[in-house]
């Protein structure tokens, strides 16, 4: 179940930057020229309708940087508690760039599910939505831009640039931390806002993580940690 949960909200989260600058793309550069600062946190909480599953809030953060494949990549972290009260967190690196928006992958994945060991792996071994595997210039592309407000969440009053598109509304401000986004509505009727903010996140993940590629290539220890993760479970 939280394997399923996590393959949902890691499509959804990653891709958030893109799809909530739903404008007229020029604008989009824009937010891409201010990366996070390194230990900001921006608190989102969104509504839930009917019996729908998933975290009512999420904490998000910038935790660290890395040079990689040449460029300068982003340490981006989510924490999330389930409706059960199970804690996930899920990193990713990440560059932060206009060619985020061709529906790359991260370069390294790592995940953290309360009661089970960490666990890396390499962005192509993520298997991703069709959202996220699409180039996100289309989402703006669809979209326009409505004006300037000012908006006021619980984190306080931005000064917004108003999106509209064909699945909702967003607004987004380039003082609102990590992703920019200040709040978002769907056509449905759902809306997520900024709830909180601050500074001295850290990396909550402080175990050495298990690389998923080295032990998908040793059979027995995938099976012994498998017997261990079902034994704690079963506590």
């Amino acid at each position: 179940m939280r394997y399923r949960l996590f393959g949902l909200i890691l499509p959804l989260a990653l891709p958030t930057l893109a799809q909530a600058q739903k404008n007229a793309c020029a604008d989009i550069p824009k937010f891409f020229a201010h990366p996070p600062k390194i230990g900001e946190w921006a608190e989102i909480a969104w509504e839930k309708k009917g019996d729908e599953k998933g975290p009512d809030r999420m904490r998000m953060a910038a935790v660290g940087t890395e040079r990689r494949e040449g460029k300068q990549m982003y340490w981006l972290q989510m924490d999330m508690t389930d409706d059960k009260g199970k804690r996930s967190i899920i990193q990713m690196l990440t560059p932060w760039d206009v060619t985020t928006l061709h529906g790359g992958e991260p370069a390294e994945v790592v995940m953290k599910m309360e009661g089970q060991p960490a666990m890396k792996m390499s962005g192509g071994m993520m298997k991703r939505s069709a959202a996220a595997q699409g180039d996100w210039r289309e989402f703006c592309a669809k979209s326009t831009f409505v004006g300037e407000e000012s908006v006021t969440v619980p984190a306080g009053t931005f000064k917004a640039r108003h999106y509209k598109g064909p699945d909702g509304d967003t607004w987004a401000s380039l003082d609102a931390p990590v992703w920019h986004v200040v709040k978002m509505t769907t056509e449905g009727g759902k809306t997520m806002v900024l709830s909180s903010k601050g500074l001295g996140a850290k990396n909550e993940i402080t175990e050495t993580p298990v690389d998923m590629k080295a032990m998908m290539a040793n059979p027995e220890a995938m099976k012994k940690m498998q017997e261990e993760m079902n034994k704690k479970n079963s506590q």
